[in-house]
């Protein structure tokens, strides 16, 4: 007999998440829920989506596990968190405006603002180590060592095949890798993403932003996620490509991000925290069957 599975299928600008109460898997080791959301995220014969998040009510915040759709697990996302925001407030679970939710690299707090929800995302991270990012391995061989230490991740010649990239780095919750290009190209999304996300100078992976700059207050951006593929939006991506932009002078302090499935905005004041605000909604309500 299949085991069935209550589940919530939620989005926010098109990046999709399957919400489960982690009651509803009780008992399942890591592996388990692991390889549960490699079936259930499946486009063809799952329910379908780029990630899966397990919560738990505990005392006054909210514990969260993401899985990505290829079964790793991730530290953070800046549209997951929304998902389940919206979800847990809008059905009643939360009766506050103000909610917190925990995930593997720290505790977020999330407000409603009419349809939108505002994200607290933190400082980011721009030192190599706590990106993590290895500046030996972005070289072009091993004789090549960066002219002593290096605090930040900016303008930084990255060796790829062959051939010399620019990037900025960071990580707002997980690993960021930004670069920045004249047009947004998805065959060059797909194909530089994929080989950009496993380089050896990002031991634990990245996530992959191409950013076209409109002016000094709007960016475009197309997203290449670490575990997930090409999105049609990312949070902390958008957080990751709006500290690149400002680092590298190319636009001011509070950004409209354009991506594929909308806009989300981004404010990174001087010395402050990140503040990611946009949309998020419940799609459907649903029993998952599934046979383990």
């Amino acid at each position: 007999m299949p085991t069935s599975i209550d589940f919530v299928k939620t989005q926010a600008l098109g990046n999709d998440f399957i919400l489960v109460e982690r009651e509803e898997v009780a008992g399942r080791t890591d592996e388990q829920l692991a390889a549960m959301s490699l079936r259930i995220c499946d486009r063809h014969f799952g329910v379908g989506a780029d990630g899966l998040i397990f919560w738990q009510k505990v005392e006054s915040h909210f514990a969260l596990r993401i899985f990505n759709s290829d079964s790793s697990e991730a530290e953070c996302s800046g549209n997951g968190l929304r998902c389940a925001a919206a979800y847990l407030i809008e059905t009643g679970r939360w009766s506050h405006p103000e909610i917190q939710l925990k995930t593997i690299s720290g505790v977020y707090t999330l407000r409603r603002a009419g349809a939108a929800y505002e994200a607290d995302m933190g400082l980011p991270s721009l030192r190599p180590e706590q990106i993590p990012f290895l500046p030996l391995l972005a070289r072009r061989g091993p004789g090549e060592v960066p002219d002593g230490p290096l605090d930040r991740v900016v303008n930084y010649p990255l060796w790829l095949d062959g051939s010399e990239v620019r990037i900025s780095a960071c990580s707002t919750g997980n690993p960021h890798c930004s670069l920045f290009v004249p047009e947004i190209d998805e065959k060059a999304v797909n194909d530089l993403g994929a080989r950009l996300e496993r380089h050896p100078a990002f031991p634990n992976r990245t996530n992959v932003e191409f950013i076209r700059v409109l002016n000094d207050q709007e960016i475009e951006v197309a997203f290449w996620e670490r575990g997930a593929g090409s999105t049609f939006a990312s949070g902390t991506g958008s957080c990751g490509a709006t500290v690149a932009s400002i680092l590298n002078g190319k636009t001011g302090r509070s950004v409209t991000v354009h991506t594929k499935g909308g806009d989300l905005q981004v404010e990174w004041p001087e010395g402050g925290r990140l503040k990611l605000t946009s949309t998020a909604s419940i799609v459907a309500e649903g029993r998952y069957l599934e046979t383990i």
